[in-house]
């Protein structure tokens, strides 16, 4: 009587079916549907600048801060995360900047956030904001069930 040897799995790439079925059994447990709730995200802007950044209104978006009047502007500081309910990264009306002004519309985004800015509870009320691209980074999130 001979005894044979049964491999349940090649040797060669043991790690790679292993990953094939973790990926297939994810796909059987939470299947991939185009309900509202799988397409639900939580967007996050985070300040990335040292030592900070600031968000401008809509009237002065080309402005440099220090010529921006404390009730104009808000300020954030590195690593700050900010909940947001919309982004607008194609902004196309704007006021012009003056002739001379090197400030480019391209340069910023639009952002609404969800909640007031600290700067808002101190008497400016508007929910959206001009903010220079390279200073932030938009972040998503997918809530779990």
């Amino acid at each position: 009587m001979s005894v044979r040897k049964v491999q349940l799995y090649p040797q060669k790439y043991p790690q790679k079916i292993l990953l094939f079925l973790c990926i297939a059994c994810e796909l059987l447990v939470y299947p991939l549907t185009a309900s509202s709730e799988s397409s639900q995200r939580i967007r996050i802007l985070k300040v990335t600048v040292t030592p900070n950044t600031t968000f401008k209104q809509r009237n002065n978006w080309y402005q440099q801060s220090n010529e921006i009047d404390n009730d104009k502007k808000c300020f954030a500081k590195k690593g700050e995360k900010f909940f947001i309910s919309s982004i607008r990264k194609q902004i196309r009306k704007a006021p012009l900047a003056p002739k001379g002004n090197y400030e480019r519309l391209g340069d910023y985004w639009e952002v609404t956030f969800d909640k007031p800015l600290p700067c808002e509870l101190q008497g400016i009320n508007n929910p959206t904001w001009f903010v220079y691209k390279k200073h932030v980074e938009e972040l998503q999130a997918v809530p779990l069930r």
